[in-house]
């Protein structure tokens, strides 16, 4: 008998700083999530504060958040000489501040106990949540609301209704325009936005210490919005380029050590061992999602030998993909069943971080965030920088490093293979190249190519 699944009466809200997103002051966003249900939602709380400040006459520095009960802390009194030297507080006071976050959490908490009220033991939904966070404006002005149009997230939610076919992270990637409006300009509806509107959004953007990509993706979502309402969408002004930051790539020893790390946990166990499952098969995480066993295949190369593969069709490029898989990879298949528990990416974000802590991952990378065209650098421990779609940027990497810059391998595990009619077929590009990518992956791993990840 199948139990219908039992939803608590809980949501946990935390606070975040961003600090990737520092003003030149050092100040940081303070970022609200929210879990619940299996979902997440992510709310920029317009607060900014500063994480610390040299201590007094430039020794140990002072701590002005506290992570634990995430709260801003009032620090010591400033001198005059270092409020002439230029030294930093916060914006506000330490007591305002915690006083509108607490309010926030409050608010989060309040909606959330409302909703399951209504229906006890139900699911509440990210998007029932956000609708009661965000009600309407009063009588009058809702009136003139649904007159001017419909808001941004009901916009952009027919256009994933209309385009449900397309990878998870396409269609979720705009949500965060949506709750973005939703915060700075309530009532503003997308059919009203003007090229000056434009340009105070992208300073609103720039004000928060968004990333060019990101904002790149919100005006994206605005076209789409127009686009959806059957408007015009090509103004110049909607348009933003961006540069994006490089992406970290492991080098093969830090590859070598997570197939060495021995789990302290199964759930690091089995995201360890997902994370690597990815790296050798190049699948992103949507695809691993709605893995079938069927989809695995023995490819007959030209001299008769026989080697295990993956077929599948990568869900954001379209692209058919035959992957010749190294033993170790299927060591791993065969250890989870071929199917891994699903998981969100949230909770794998931070699962594989502390493996990467853990495995010893600590060489610096400048996880550099562009802003307004500028580049702030921002060196941190990989550990501190790897998700999960690190897997797949390493895959690429490697590939290419131990194959003498042989791009077709990386484009076939990648399933970034470019259509030609003389070779059309994923099984046919797969049987030629199969010999060169297991000999790629055994440059890679060297003693770990037939062996299997610790445990």
């Amino acid at each position: 008998m199948i139990r219908p699944t039992a939803f608590k009466k809980t949501i946990s809200v935390k606070f975040y700083l961003r600090q990737t997103a520092k003003n030149r002051n050092g100040c940081c966003p303070v970022r609200l999530t929210a879990r619940w249900h299996g979902e997440e939602l992510q709310v920029d709380t317009g607060v900014i504060v500063l994480p610390e400040r040299p201590g007094k006459t430039g020794g140990k520095m002072e701590c002005l958040w506290d992570v634990v009960s995430q709260q801003a802390l009032s620090g010591r009194d400033l001198t005059d000489k270092e409020v002439d030297a230029g030294v930093q507080s916060h914006p506000d006071s330490a007591v305002n501040i915690n006083a509108r976050l607490e309010k926030m959490k409050v608010d989060v908490k309040d909606a959330f106990t409302r909703l399951y009220s209504k229906a006890p033991d139900m699911k509440v939904s990210k998007a029932a949540l956000v609708a009661e966070l965000f009600p309407p404006l009063d009588a009058p002005a809702a009136v003139a609301a649904v007159k001017e149009g419909r808001t941004f997230r009901e916009v952009l939610e027919e256009w994933k209704a209309e385009n449900r076919n397309l990878a998870k992270d396409s269609l979720r990637k705009y949500d965060q325009l949506a709750t973005m409006m939703e915060s700075w300009r309530p009532e503003l509806r997308p059919g009203q936005v003007t090229q000056k509107v434009a340009k105070e959004y992208q300073q609103h953007l720039l004000d928060l210490q968004k990333s060019d990509a990101t904002i790149k993706v919100h005006f994206g979502g605005i076209r789409k919005c127009l686009e959806q309402l059957g408007q015009p969408a090509d103004m110049a002004w909607l348009q933003y380029s961006a540069k994006n930051a490089p992406q970290l790539d492991l080098e093969v020893e830090e590859v070598r050590k997570l197939i060495r790390w021995r789990p302290t946990s199964e759930h690091l166990a089995e995201e360890r061992d997902r994370w690597l499952f990815q790296l050798f098969s190049g699948r992103r995480y949507e695809d691993l999602e709605k893995f079938d066993k069927r989809e695995r295949i023995t490819l007959t190369l030209p001299d008769g030998s026989k080697v295990p593969a993956l077929l599948h069709a990568q869900g954001k490029t379209g692209n058919d993909a035959a992957v010749p898989l190294p033993p170790i990879a299927l060591k791993i298949g065969e250890r989870w069943g071929w199917q891994f528990p699903a998981r969100n990416w949230q909770q794998r974000g931070d699962w594989i971080k502390e493996i990467a802590q853990e495995a010893g991952l600590t060489r610096e990378w400048d996880d550099r965030l562009i802003t307004g065209g500028k580049v702030v650098h921002n060196w941190r421990p990989i550990w501190q920088v790897i998700s999960t779609h690190t897997a797949r940027h390493t895959a690429g990497t490697l590939l290419k490093q131990v194959s003498n810059g042989n791009k077709a391998l990386a484009k076939l595990v990648l399933g970034h293979a470019d259509e030609d009619v003389t070779d059309r077929y994923a099984k046919d590009k797969a049987r030629l190249l199969a010999p060169a990518v297991l000999e790629a992956w055994r440059a890679v791993l060297g003693e770990c190519y037939d062996g299997e990840p610790v445990r």
